[in-house]
């Protein structure tokens, strides 16, 4: 590390009273080992905005409200230490037990934190009549994208190996896709008291990756708290669903284990596990793959195809097992409601 990083780090460091005996960069996260321990001190561009997201995640962890890693205060107070051009703020420092490799592991822990930041800051809830009819926006955008390929997909002599998967593949996609536009487009309706739909909000993370977490044995911990708000946290879990997806393709067993792990620790009711489930039915990966395809071409014809193939697998056997695992909890329930109106 160059002498003249390691005159401002030290400086920064001096607002904790800490005297670092080794520095090693991780990253945008230096290393720093103390007579007082091992720290993190990471540095980042930070807006107004992200450093009250910041200060609300510390305050939450603070009550032990969820369970994350934030700042730690230096002794003036301050969580965050203005540089010139960036931020500064120190956390812990936690010798992490799973690689960043070991992607389903990570997967295991994170959507058990997701779901218990999602309980633990629940809210009432509050109507959501704006996020139906942005979510029947964007799945209609989806249909006409989706569409127009197929049309021109159609009228090629020899469609391309890439464009005859996703003919192959039309009906059942566009079918789920008009189905999540059916139920969105109903959504704005209003309910016999004239109220709309309504949905819980909570304390969203914004950025949920496994990348944003800290694991040492069985412990593990949320970081990296700078784009939270309150939301309508399905829209997160529909996304976290999604990216693990994209990124682990699990088998059915895997999934299993996962659904179980997320809504045993957060579990839905009234309108959300069907706003869950129609999310999940206009896949983005997909789209997206299509529109790279269309406009950039960087890849291989083999290489698109392979990409395709992989997804739309990846695509079915989540929307598959979720379907699945819904429809056990609604029997459970419609269950236990009849044993007990049995025994009134």
């Amino acid at each position: 590390m160059a002498a003249g990083e390691n005159l401002r780090f030290n400086r920064i460091l001096f607002q904790y009273d800490l005297i670092p005996l080794k520095m090693d960069p991780f990253g945008n996260v230096i290393k720093v080992e103390t007579a007082n321990g091992t720290f993190a001190l990471k540095q980042k561009k930070l807006t107004d905005r992200q450093i009250r997201h910041l200060h609300r995640a510390y305050s939450l962890a603070g009550r032990m409200i969820i369970d994350a890693v934030g700042p730690l205060p230096s002794k003036y107070g301050d969580l965050v230490i203005r540089g010139e051009e960036n931020s500064f703020y120190l956390m812990p420092w936690f010798e992490e037990t799973v690689s960043d490799s070991d992607l389903p592991e990570r997967y295991r822990h994170l959507f058990v934190r997701a779901a218990q930041l999602h309980r633990q800051t629940l809210q009432e809830e509050k109507e959501a009549a704006d996020l139906f009819a942005a979510a029947a926006q964007t799945v209609g955008a989806g249909q006409v994208q989706w569409e127009r390929f197929l049309n021109k997909a159609e009228h090629h002599v020899y469609p391309s190996p890439f464009e005859q998967c996703v003919l192959n593949f039309a009906a059942a996609g566009l079918n789920n896709m008009q189905r999540a536009f059916d139920y969105f487009s109903k959504g704005q309706e209003k309910n016999e008291d004239g109220s709309g739909k309504k949905l819980r909000r909570a304390l969203c993370h914004g950025r949920l990756s496994p990348l944003h977490l800290l694991i040492e044995g069985e412990k593990s911990f949320l970081c990296n708290f700078e784009e939270c708000e309150e939301d309508f946290f399905i829209v997160e879990t529909a996304a976290l669903f999604e990216q693990t997806s994209v990124m682990l393709s699990p088998a059915g067993e895997s999934w299993d284990r996962l659904l179980r792990s997320y809504f045993s620790e957060c579990p839905l009711n009234g309108e959300e596990p069907d706003f869950l489930f129609h999310s999940l039915l206009c896949p983005r990966a997909p789209l997206a793959l299509i529109g790279e395809y269309q406009e950039n071409r960087d890849h291989s014809e083999q290489w698109y195809t392979k990409r395709w193939m992989r997804l739309s697998r990846a695509y079915m056997e989540m929307i598959g097992r979720l379907q699945k695992f819904l429809d056990q909890k609604k029997e459970e329930e419609t269950a236990k409601e009849e044993e007990q109106g049995e025994k009134e």
